[in-house]
């Protein structure tokens, strides 16, 4: 039946919330209950065509004190739909493109629906803006206790894998998230929310009786237990050893095995039967290339058997060769830790996944590219998932860290005891000399992530929607900021007393659908503690903890004290000479200091959190001395290059640093910064350099302070800094010159709430004093020296919008002088018009002066074309004023941006100006542009000088090799006054050719600060 949209129930959501659909109950309705949803389901796989033809019925069981009149159901197929879906419009603002300029073919939905009570059919519609929600009128509204049968015919148009999870490569196929599914019902009312890549699930539980009808050659994971006993037999004989898998097809033209190549599908099709209950979702695997291992593990509290499953292709054999301990190891110690692993099997995958490095389904996992003890740990983290996901089924689209960030936790836990004392994974492919020589251990890699963001306070509460997250606050706090808080935890309670606690909060919600205030009831009953540390200063806050320690003589005792760190308990170590006394905690009083007594008579210093087990944001002031000069002073090291932060040392790197430009030559030096990972409050570089050609000293230094930890509600961070700089400009056997700049600046950053919010606004005040000198041996011998001082004051707003489907960003500048002011208007607009990141760009310039001087020098007038020079010496080039030379061709896109070198275009009035580029749509990199500019021009006839308006206008073709950073232009056509400037000074169309090469953008020590959160 064609589907019925009720107009009344469309018109109650039209300010529904774009995340969910949540209608509230009634105050009778704030006490826990829990729907229930039992499912049978037949699917037929269509190989050829990627469909999957299916027929579902479910009872649904109204638990809930209200009768209900309508069901809401995730269609979540309907994500892949077409470009309006919430899922495309995420994927667009996380900077993937595939989805939105998916061919058709390529796509995915869900079509054939006719939903019936009994054999009657019932109204049912699609949300008004998610195509990938549905809702049912029943017939009659359903008590309470009352149970109703809906049934459905449906088919699913399967969508290429790399978009999210459901989806195909080639003939392998991942069905998840498939079917019509009731949304849940709790206490908050529905939550009927759209499918997202980052935000996950939120299910019902009850039970699946499902029927898969595929080509015979097909291996199948799946949640569920296998009732089909061919089936079964066949994979028990996959599994053995005597098991002959077919040999793979050599490729004709290189000899090699094809060891991903797919078989063809048998004609003979057979039929799998799943069953389980107590679960929230169900999902399958298929693939013709899989390699079966079978497995069993006893659970230690029950002593029951678990058979274990890894499925894998041919050509990652060799890394799963030991996939079946992982996955025994991880259900033995989750069972341990948490509460017995309640399901007959576990099974764990290989295969393409564009969601993460593996994906989660009840009994089941897809886990992507990994090998040794990183496919270890992802395997341990999906099949963690049973507990945090599948059994304890939190709202994960609400609070994902009870979720994602419980579950790093465990599998922080698991890595610590399956590889004791081995540097952490993330680690491993990092080079020796960047880790200081020493080994980063499991969590300080979670730590390095997590301070990341948090160091440049782009952090985020951890109670946040999922999808108010960036992408990396996901990662660096989602997973990485809650792990290391229950760590924090676990070492202030002890592990069995952490046991005790997880063991409670699973038996007491397994198989529900606890909340965050869940959590800690349990927690605090089972600790007999005040836990609010955790689960409000630490979970419900980006507040920044940096502990430092004091160390006080009390008669004939000691006491330390913490400071800056609130309610947090906090570890306090003694140590005499070079042995250490023990460990004291202090207590989370709500203080903003904490003083514990020592219990030993003769401390030689004491240090906060020796173990590196909190969520300190700088160890580098925890230790302190009772005695001498510097108590608190951390030692100071030097390293090479570039490393990871020490926290019981303030590092200098170093490096030799060659250069050269055409006016200094070769230069040598070195230069010292303190620049390391993570970034630091205050940053500061010094690059002193000998030039060789000038014989001068030259070279740049740079100190800003960032006030990451401000907590303010207009304000994101403020930046301090002042720099230095000295190049020379000019240098032969009778002359020189060179500048000496001076910059102090402020910049504001505006909040943004959450992150997430496209625009960011930045206010930047900054003054530079530009000295300039030359020195000329006049025909007498005589030296001449001339010195000038420039001084200026410049406003600079700056929003921006980086998503990268349509970048934008506007920049309003007040610029003054000695005698002038002047204002300016730069707005780029950028528009992606394929998967590849193929850009249209615009640009328009507006420039004009507001106190008009007497005289301009000729850097300060506006200019349409610019080569390499700029008025504030803000740019880094060969040959700063080259004219005629080939560094004469180097320049950076300002004011007018023309690519072709001219003379003309320049004004000391006003300038306007519009410039855009086409990327030509194939792979190799060229591009089209075009610029046109207007500046008032003075005429001077025999009749007088008159004033006007002259229009200039350039075409041609370009390689943007990296946008912006490195490009290559040739102007093809230029309109008529550049062509007679051209003719007067005997150019030709190989003199237009220009090249930008943004050096400034190329400094290593800006990196950090420039990663997007």
């Amino acid at each position: 039946m064609r589907p019925i949209r009720s107009r009344g129930l469309i018109r109650r959501l039209r300010n529904a919330s774009a995340a969910a659909v949540a209608i509230p109950l009634p105050a009778i309705a704030q006490d826990y209950f829990q729907q229930r949803v039992d499912y049978v389901i037949e699917a037929r796989l269509d190989d050829e065509r990627h469909v999957l033809h299916a027929h579902e019925t479910f009872v649904y069981t109204n638990r809930a004190p209200v009768a209900l009149d309508t069901l809401w159901i995730h269609l979540w197929p309907n994500a892949y739909r077409d470009r309006s879906t919430a899922l495309c419009q995420q994927l667009d603002r996380l900077g993937d493109l595939s989805l939105h300029f998916a061919e058709a073919g390529d796509r995915g939905w869900i079509d054939s629906l006719d939903f019936r009570v009994g054999d009657t059919p019932v109204a049912w519609g699609l949300h008004p803006r998610h195509a990938d929600i549905g809702w049912i009128v029943l017939p009659m509204p359903l008590q309470t206790g009352s149970t109703v049968t809906v049934s459905t015919p449906f088919r699913v148009k399967i969508p290429d894998s790399r978009f999210s999870r459901l989806g195909h490569t080639g003939q392998a196929y991942h069905l998840t998230q498939w079917y019509p599914k009731p949304a849940v019902y709790d206490r908050d009312g529905w939550h009927a929310m759209p499918y997202l890549t980052q935000g996950e699930f939120y299910g019902e539980f009850g039970s699946y009786d499902v029927t898969i009808t595929l080509p015979d050659n097909y291996v199948v994971g799946a949640t569920g237990s296998l009732q089909t006993a061919e089936e079964r037999d066949r994979m028990d004989r996959m599994a053995s050893p005597d098991w002959q898998y077919p040999e793979p097809i050599l490729d004709p033209r290189t000899g090699k095995p094809q060891l991903n190549r797919f078989p063809a599908s048998s004609a003979q099709m057979k039929t799998l039967r799943y069953v389980q209950d107590d679960v929230h979702d169900f999902a399958w695997f298929a693939d013709k290339r899989f390699i079966v291992r079978k497995g069993s593990v006893a659970l230690p509290r029950s002593g029951r058997t678990v058979t274990t499953w890894a499925l894998f292709t041919p050509k990652n054999a060799v890394d799963w060769a030991d996939a079946i301990t992982y996955v025994n190891e991880s259900v033995r110690l989750y069972s341990q830790w948490v509460g017995d692993y309640p399901y007959a099997s576990c099974t764990a995958l290989d295969g393409t996944i564009s969601a993460g490095g593996g994906m989660e389904y009840p009994m089941v996992t897809i886990i992507g590219e990994a090998s040794g003890a990183a496919l270890d740990e992802v395997i341990a983290h999906e099949v963690g998932h049973n507990w945090f996901y599948g059994i304890l089924g939190s709202n994960e689209r609400d609070h994902a860290w009870m979720d994602e960030g419980l579950n790093s936790f465990l599998e922080l836990r698991y890595m610590r005891t399956r590889y004791t004392g081995r540097e952490s994974i993330i680690a491993e492919g990092i080079p020796g000399f960047l880790l200081g020589g020493r080994k980063v251990g499991q969590r300080e890699a979670l730590e390095l992530g997590y301070r990341l963001n948090a160091r440049r306070n782009l952090d985020q509460p951890l109670c946040l929607h999922s999808d108010a997250f960036t992408s990396s606050n996901y990662g660096t706090g989602v997973y990485m900021k809650t792990a290391l808080a229950f760590d924090h935890l676990m070492a202030y309670l002890g592990e069995e007393a952490m046991d005790k606690c997880l063991l409670a909060y699973f038996e007491e919600w397994k198989f529900k659908h606890p909340r965050p205030e869940d959590l800690r009831k349990v927690f605090e009953r089972e600790s007999g503690k005040d836990l609010g540390w955790v689960f409000l200063d630490l979970i419900a806050s980006d507040r920044k903890w940096d502990l430092k320690g004091e160390l006080e003589r009390d008669g004939q005792s000691w006491s330390a004290r913490s400071t800056g760190h609130a309610i947090l308990p906090i570890p306090v170590s003694g140590y005499s000479g070079g042995d250490s006394l023990g460990t004291v905690w202090t207590e989370p009083y709500g203080l903003l200091d904490a003083t514990v007594k020592l219990p030993w008579p003769d401390v030689d210093r004491i240090r906060i959190d020796a173990g590196n087990r909190t969520l300190d944001i700088d160890r580098r002031n925890n230790t302190v001395r009772a005695h001498g000069l510097f108590r608190r002073r951390a030692a100071l090291r030097f390293r090479p290059l570039f490393g990871l932060e020490q926290d019981d040392a303030r590092t200098v790197y170093y490096a030799p640093v060659p250069a050269w430009n055409g006016h200094d030559g070769w230069q040598v030096g070195v230069v010292a910064h303190n620049m390391g990972f993570p970034p630091k409050r205050t940053e500061w570089v010094l690059a002193p350099l000998q030039a060789l050609g000038s014989e001068r000293i030259v070279g740049a230094a740079r100190i800003e302070h960032h006030f990451d930890r401000i907590r303010s509600s207009v304000l994101q961070n403020i930046h301090l800094g002042l720099s230095l700089r000295s190049a020379s400009t000019l240098h032969d056997h009778r002359a020189s010159a060179w500048y000496e700049k001076v910059a102090a600046s402020i910049r504001f950053d505006l909040r943004r709430d959450p992150l997430t919010k496209p625009w960011s606004h930045s206010i930047a005040l900054r003054g530079v004093r530009l000295y300039s000198a030359a020195e000329v041996v006049g025909t007498d011998g005589a030296l001449y020296a001339y010195r000038t001082w420039d001084d200026y004051l410049e406003l600079r707003q700056t929003a921006t919008d980086t998503r990268k489907l349509h970048p934008t960003a506007i920049t309003t500048a007040l610029t003054a002088g000695e005698d002038w002011l002047r204002g300016s208007l730069e707005a780029e607009q950028a528009f992606a018009y394929n998967a590849r990141n193929k850009q249209v760009r615009l640009r328009a310039f507006a420039g004009t002066f507001l106190i008009q001087p007497e005289a301009l020098a000729p850097l300060e007038a506006w200019r349409l074309s610019w080569g390499p020079q700029d008025m504030l010496f803000d740019h880094a080039y060969f040959e700063r004023g080259a004219r005629e030379r080939f560094f004469s061709r180097q320049f950076i896109k300002q004011q007018g941006a023309f690519k072709t070198p001219m003379l003309q275009g320049g004004s000391g009035s006003w300038l306007v100006a519009v410039n855009a580029e086409i990327d030509f749509p194939f792979k190799f990199p060229l591009a089209a542009f075009a610029s046109a500019g207007w500046a008032p021009v003075t005429t001077v006839t025999s009749e007088g000088r008159s004033e006007g308006t002259a229009g200039y206008a350039e075409a041609g073709i370009g390689m943007p090799l990296v946008k912006d950073m490195l490009e290559v232009w040739v102007p093809l056509y230029v309109s008529g006054r550049i062509a007679d400037e051209e003719a007067f000074l005997r150019r030709g169309i190989g003199d237009r050719i220009r090249f930008v090469l943004a050096l400034h953008q190329l400094d290593p020590t800006r990196i950090m600060r420039r990663i997007r959160p």
